[in-house]
């Protein structure tokens, strides 16, 4: 009698960080959209454009990184978790962001892109700090220090992000 295959528990953790990551930051593109009149062509400059991508960065960089990190039981998954759900979460945001066929002009580089490529783009350094700042340097690499480190590391990283993007568009 063969027994069933388990799926891998960082593969598990991962989908469900991705999909409640990809949930949130959906749901900044939605507010984008029923918050300004229709011809939606531009991102506002500023500090009205940071806030726009504030939740979904911060969705993608700090929740996809922190929930499989505090509910990992080895570093290794920990890490693998958490990029399986950035993988996932930013899939997700950029297919629902080309589903919706909004696009915005971004000053700094004088292209038309989808908010959730936007999102996601800048996402990835703050993700990035995340995963530094708690399991790949902590000594245990996983657990709750190691998640709160992610979350403080990820949001103040998004938020800097954010800041100087909102100096430079």
């Amino acid at each position: 009698m063969q027994t069933r295959r388990r799926v891998p528990r960082w593969i598990r953790l991962g989908f469900e960080a991705g999909v409640v990551g990809a949930g949130l930051s959906c749901a900044s593109l939605v507010a984008f959209q029923l918050s300004r009149p229709e011809p939606r062509l531009v991102l506002p400059n500023g500090l009205d454009g940071a806030m726009i991508l504030t939740p979904a960065v911060l969705a993608l960089a700090v929740f996809s990184v922190c929930y499989p990190t505090f509910l990992a039981a080895t570093r290794g998954e920990a890490v693998l978790g958490t990029v399986a759900a950035f993988i996932v979460a930013a899939d997700v945001l950029m297919l629902v962001s080309v589903g919706m066929r909004d696009s915005v002009l971004v000053h700094p580089i004088g292209r038309s892109l989808t908010l959730g490529l936007v999102a996601a783009g800048l996402a990835v350094p703050a993700a990035l700090a995340a995963l530094l700042a708690g399991p790949v340097t902590s000594t245990l690499g996983f657990g709750r220090t190691a998640g709160l480190r992610a979350a403080l590391a990820g949001a103040l990283a998004g938020v800097a992000l954010l800041s100087l993007g909102a100096i430079s568009i």
